[in-house]
C-alpha cells in the first residue's frame, strides 16, 4: 500500500483531495462509457472493447499530462500563454473552414487518426492569460485604463467570437469564466459591467443576424425551451414536439425517472439505445438510470467538492496569479459539468456540453487533465507556505 502511495506522490504533486476526486470521477467515466456505448454493439462484437481500450488509452495520457503539469512551476510554464492563445485562434479558424463537420458544426481538426478540438485549448489559454493580466493589476484598480480595457475586450472577444461560430455553449462558459476572473481579480465593477454589457449585446446581435453555424439552432432550442417551460403548447403540439425537438430530453427524463429509486444496475440501461449522445451529452441520465438517485446526488457533490478545493487556493496561494488561475480553471470545469446535468433534467436548453472526466471525449479530457494539473501545481503553494513559516 505504501508503495502505491509513494508512486502517486512521485508522479503527482498538490492537493490530495483534488487527485482523489479526479480518480473517482475517471473511474465513473470509464464504467459508464462502456455501458452507454452498448448501443454500438450492433456494429460488431469487438466494438465495445475497442471503445473501452480507446477510453483507457486517452485516460492514461490525460493522467500523464496532469502529472507533468502538477510538478511544473506554473509561473514558468505559463510564460508564453499569450502565444498559445493566439495559436489556438488560428487552429479554431482552420477547424471552422477545413475541419470535420459533426452535428452541423465544424469544431474538429483531424490530425491523423486523432480529432482535435481547438476550442478546448483556447478555453485553457484564455483563463491563464486573463489571470496573469488581472494578477498584475490586482493592487491597483486605477490600472484599468482605456488601453487595458481594449486589451481585455480583444482577448475575450476574439476567443469567444471564434468559438461562437461553431459552439455557442462553450463560448458562454468561456465568457462566464472571464467574468468570474474579473470579479476575483478585483477589476472595478464599472469595468465588469461595461464588458458584460458590450458582449451580451454583441452576442444577441450575432445570433439574430445568423452569424455562425449554430445561430438558427440556438434560437430554435431557446424557443423550444421557453414553449415547454411556459406551457404555450397544446396537447397535440406537445405530442409532436415529444417526437421531434423534445425527443432526446424526454428520453433523458424517462431514464432518470425509471432509475431514480430503482436503479437498473451497471450495463442494464435501456434508454442508451434511444439517446443519440448517451455517452456524452446525456451521460448523467444514464448514470441515474443505472446507479440511482444516490449516484445522481453524489456526482454533483463531487464537482462541488472539486470547486471548493480549487477555490481554496485563493486564500493560501503565495502569488495572486496562482489563486486566480486555480479559481478560473476550477470554475470552468465545474460549470461545464453542471450545464450538462441541468440539460439532462430539463432545467436549461440543450447545450451539447459533456461532463468533464465522465463523458466520452478525447481532447476535452486531455485539456481538462492539463487544467487540473495546473490547479494541483498551484495547490503546492500551501506546502511551500507551511515550510516557510517553520522556525
Amino acid at each position: 500500500m505504501s508503495t502505491i502511495s509513494d508512486r502517486i506522490k512521485k508522479h503527482f504533486e498538490g492537493d490530495i483531495h483534488i487527485l482523489l476526486i479526479v480518480i473517482f470521477l475517471s473511474i465513473i467515466g470509464v464504467v459508464i462509457q462502456f455501458s452507454a456505448k452498448g448501443r454500438l454493439t450492433m456494429d460488431g462484437p469487438l466494438i465495445p472493447l475497442q471503445h473501452l481500450f480507446k477510453s483507457l488509452l486517452i485516460l492514461v495520457g490525460g493522467f500523464y499530462a496532469m502529472g507533468i503539469f502538477s510538478r511544473m512551476d506554473y509561473l514558468k510554464s505559463t510564460k508564453y500563454v499569450d502565444m498559445a492563445l493566439f495559436g489556438s485562434w488560428l487552429l479554431i479558424g482552420l477547424a471552422y473552414v477545413y475541419g470535420r463537420e459533426a452535428g452541423g458544426a465544424s469544431r474538429w481538426l483531424q490530425v491523423g487518426p486523432l480529432s482535435f478540438m481547438p476550442s478546448d485549448m483556447a478555453k485553457l489559454c484564455l483563463t491563464i492569460s486573463l489571470s496573469k493580466m488581472f494578477a498584475a493589476r490586482q493592487a491597483d484598480p486605477d490600472a484599468y485604463n482605456p488601453s487595458v480595457l481594449v486589451a481585455i475586450c480583444l482577448k475575450i472577444g476574439g476567443t469567444c467570437f471564434l468559438i461562437f461560430l461553431s459552439n455557442f455553449s462553450t463560448s458562454v462558459i468561456v465568457f462566464g469564466t472571464s467574468i468570474v476572473l474579473m470579479i476575483f481579480g478585483r477589476v472595478p465593477w464599472r469595468t465588469i459591467t461595461l464588458v458584460f454589457s458590450i458582449f451580451a449585446l454583441l452576442a444577441v446581435t450575432l445570433i439574430f443576424s445568423g452569424v455562425g453555424q449554430r445561430s438558427a439552432t440556438i434560437i430554435n432550442r431557446v424557443e423550444v425551451y421557453m414553449n415547454r417551460m411556459m406551457g404555450r403548447q397544446s396537447k397535440e403540439e406537445i405530442e409532436i414536439a415529444d417526437q421531434g425537438s423534445n425527443f432526446q430530453l424526454k428520453q433523458s427524463l424517462y431514464a432518470i425517472a425509471s432509475g431514480g429509486m430503482q436503479p437498473k444496475g451497471p450495463g442494464n440501461s435501456q434508454f442508451r439505445f434511444h439517446l443519440s449522445q448517451a455517452e456524452s451529452d446525456f451521460v448523467y441520465a444514464i448514470i441515474v438510470e443505472e446507479w440511482g438517485l444516490i449516484a445522481g446526488i453524489l456526482l454533483p457533490a463531487m464537482f462541488m467538492w472539486l470547486f471548493w478545493r480549487g477555490a481554496l487556493a485563493i486564500s493560501y496561494s503565495a502569488k495572486p496569479l496562482g489563486g486566480l488561475m486555480s479559481a478560473g480553471l476550477t470554475f470552468s470545469i465545474v460549470s461545464q459539468a453542471f450545464l450538462n446535468m441541468f440539460v439532462a433534467v430539463g432545467s436549461i436548453p440543450v447545450t451539447g456540453q459533456p461532463i468533464p472526466l465522465v463523458s466520452a471525449g478525447g481532447t476535452s479530457l486531455i485539456f481538462t487533465m492539463i487544467s487540473i494539473g495546473y490547479i494541483l501545481s498551484v495547490t503546492r503553494d500551501k506546502e511551500k507556505t507551511k515550510l516557510a513559516r517553520r522556525p
